[in-house]
């Protein structure tokens, strides 16, 4: 369904409908944090998240907020950069991660809202709470990544290996907000703005993506000779052989009621 709206011509109007809505939810949230109406519901959610910790629990989350370190981020960035076809895949992630980044650092000063308290910490942090961090650039990153690449594999006919590494990947991403949850270093409303200002970003830069950067290095439906034709299939398409016409057999069947090599009675 999501290729459809990106092929059809209603596709600019849809995405504006989504910026809208990240943002005007995004503005609902800063305002319930700073406002303190969202403390009542955060302090239960961390309650809970605290009550179900265990051993092996913690092992698995502290796995996942991992890869959504600030170390981890640039090491994944660097990698996406030295893989081929980095002009249409690695550096558009890159930068729209970095844009993540910077928003969020910004924002974090600006509200300057303190951590829950270190009694709950199971690792340790040093920046402000809202928005997540990890939540937004992690959520940025992998997604602008299935979104490429999961193009590119439509654009392959691998329809089915692109569902599932979206599904796969966007999973993963939900589960680093989740981890810091876990781990008592946000509360929930922290982790939710993370994951509209990374909706808002997201939908920002991809509309700039698919108008502003080259043709020629953009992954996109309107543009479908990246990789669109398996690679040796120009080669098999010269060498194979056309097919012979058949001439109708109209031309060659005799009529019924005459012969041409009858001789006439003459």
């Amino acid at each position: 369904m999501v290729e459809r709206y990106i092929k059809s011509k209603g596709a600019p109007a849809v995405k504006w409908a989504f910026l809208a809505v990240f943002i005007i939810i995004f503005i609902i949230d800063y305002w319930l944090v700073v406002t303190g109406r969202t403390q009542a519901a955060d302090d239960y959610v961390l309650a809970f998240f605290v009550g179900i910790r265990g051993d092996a629990l913690t092992m698995v989350f502290r796995a996942i907020t991992f890869c959504g370190n600030p170390l981890t981020m640039v090491g994944l960035c660097v990698f996406v950069v030295a893989v081929p076809r980095r002009l249409k895949v690695g550096i558009p992630v890159v930068l729209m991660t970095v844009c993540g980044w910077g928003a969020q650092t910004l924002l974090k000063e600006v509200v300057g809202r303190p951590r829950p308290d270190m009694s709950f910490w199971l690792v340790e942090e040093s920046s402000y709470s809202f928005p997540s961090g990890h939540a937004n650039v992690s959520m940025i990153f992998w997604t602008a990544l299935l979104i490429l690449v999961g193009r590119a594999l439509i654009l392959k006919n691998r329809r089915g290996a692109a569902v599932l590494l979206r599904v796969l990947l966007a999973v993963f991403a939900a589960l680093i907000g989740v981890s810091r949850l876990y781990l008592g270093i946000h509360y929930l409303s922290d982790v939710a703005g993370g994951w509209l200002l990374a909706g808002a970003i997201l939908v920002l830069l991809f509309a700039a993506y698919d108008n502003l950067w080259p043709r020629k290095w953009r992954v996109s439906y309107d543009n479908p000779k990246w990789d669109a034709i398996p690679r040796g299939a120009e080669k098999k398409r010269r060498w194979k052989k056309a097919p012979k016409k058949r001439v109708p057999s109209s031309l060659i069947n005799f009529p019924k009621k005459s012969n041409p090599w009858k001789m006439s009675g003459r």
